[in-house]
């Protein structure tokens, strides 16, 4: 790929497509980067973490990253490199000290810990056709709530509904699709294996999208002479590389990362594997509608609010989540004072 060569394709594109070309992620990164550019760093890459071609999918798959790459940021950082100071694609964002399980840790003080059970699974929720009037703990325990707060998937709550909702709502939200994440943790014994936050990696060759090193976001995660790197592998959870053992996952990434040059076989402390269900809701094409009547369905429940992820079926990131959350707060603040005042008082 050559400036010239991209800069071309990225003048064709801006002259023979319509500024407005948000019909699929493709046609929008053609037209906002050229063929050249989009094929080299977007299409493959998202193709890989999506698992669908970039043509069958909404251009809000970016979840609002690309608003920090733009052609003349790729074009100056290829020019002058790190002497261009230009905006990082991921944007400035403040990281905690000591990793992002604070902000969990934080949340479940505000809250208070004698309010939080873990291990629970939520087996059943009964309802009457106009409220949740009960929520069934580990098959057994029975709780009447007032409101209930979900940030399940639409097929996962759908599901425990009793009565069960009609076949075609069933049907619908097992049409929608989720990417599965392995995620891979490389302890090594050097001081770091970069300065950046993250790495990307578009091609099709190497299994995983995206690297990063804790240590670049706060210098306390680990110690002065060595540092840890996680890399994301997305799949499907019946597809063959989610089965492996996690030696041989530590053993795959550890070569690939060996051959790009990033670090050495012999600097390997240990690798640690994490699996995660249901990380990303992959937005294809029409989906929205599907979402949509889901929602619709899930509204007339008066005490349901849905939240979060999974829940909203929405490509978001921890600033979208906390804010969904406060304002959630506000409104049910606000719901309940409502009702106190509505409430007739015994003087």
């Amino acid at each position: 790929m050559t400036l010239t060569h991209s800069g071309v394709d990225l003048l064709r594109a801006r002259i023979f497509t319509r500024e407005n070309d948000n019909t699929n992620f493709a046609a929008n990164a053609y037209h906002r980067y050229g063929k050249t550019i989009a094929d080299a760093f977007l299409i493959g890459y998202s193709e890989k973490l999506w698992g669908v071609k970039a043509q069958q999918l909404m251009p809000e798959v970016s979840g609002g990253r690309l608003k920090g790459l733009n052609a003349r940021t790729m074009l100056y950082e290829l020019l002058r490199g790190k002497a261009e100071k230009t905006e990082h694609l991921d944007g400035s964002f403040y990281y905690p000290r000591q990793g992002y399980g604070q902000i969990a840790d934080r949340l479940a003080h505000a809250i208070g810990t004698a309010h939080i059970r873990t291990e629970c699974k939520i087996t059943k929720l009964a309802h009457d056709g106009v409220k949740i009037t009960r929520v069934e703990l580990n098959g057994s325990e029975r709780v009447s709530p007032e409101r209930v707060i979900n940030t399940l998937a639409p097929s996962q709550i759908l599901k425990l509904l009793d009565p069960a909702p009609p076949i075609h709502i069933l049907e619908l939200a097992e049409s929608l699709k989720f990417r599965d994440l392995i995620l891979v943790a490389l302890f090594l014994n050097r001081p770091r294996v970069s300065r950046n936050a993250s790495i990307y990696f578009p091609s099709k060759e190497i299994p995983f999208t995206r690297l990063y090193e804790p240590k670049n976001r706060s210098i306390e995660l680990a110690p002065p002479k060595q540092t840890c790197v996680v890399v994301e592998i997305p799949c499907f959870a019946d597809d063959e590389i989610w089965a492996r053992e996690d030696v041989d996952l530590t053993t795959l990434v550890t070569s690939h990362l060996v051959k790009t040059n990033l670090i050495q076989t012999e600097e390997l402390i240990e690798g640690r594997v994490h699996r995660l269900k249901m990380a990303y809701p992959v937005l294809e094409l029409e989906k929205d509608k599907v979402v949509a009547e889901l929602r619709d369905y899930l509204m007339r429940f008066t005490n349901l609010y849905t939240i979060g992820r999974a829940g909203k079926f929405e490509y978001t990131h921890v600033h979208d989540l906390l804010r969904q959350g406060k304002d959630l707060s506000k409104l049910l603040s606000a719901e309940s004072t409502v009702r106190n005042i509505a409430e007739p008082h015994t003087v």
